[in-house]
């Protein structure tokens, strides 16, 4: 690593330069976003809400894949959604496919 910084010794200062000049440039984005003290990238304050990211009849769909033997890691994926959506979803229509065992 040594050799390596040495070979390059004047890129450092260049590359606090390009970094000045694209932080002077940059707009920030002020809607519905907040900034992180020492981050120059956007942070979203909350997640989408599910009922955004995924349509009623979807639902009904992923419940009934769900239902005819889909799994649900393959239904994540189909459906562009996180895992653990896929079942909050499940959970909340009381969706299994084996009885419960007692």
């Amino acid at each position: 690593m040594v050799e390596v910084l040495n070979a390059y010794p004047h890129a450092f200062p260049e590359v606090k330069a390009l970094r000045s000049d694209l932080a002077k440039h940059a707009k920030p984005d002020t809607k519905s976003q907040e900034r992180s003290p020492g981050l120059t990238s956007p942070v979203r304050t909350a997640p989408r809400p599910l009922r955004k990211r995924l349509a009623p009849k979807d639902r009904r769909r992923l419940i009934e894949d769900y239902l005819a033997g889909a799994l649900q890691r393959d239904l994540a994926r189909r459906y562009a959604i996180g895992l653990s959506s896929v079942k909050t979803i499940l959970r909340d229509a009381g969706a299994r496919k084996y009885a419960a065992r007692s």
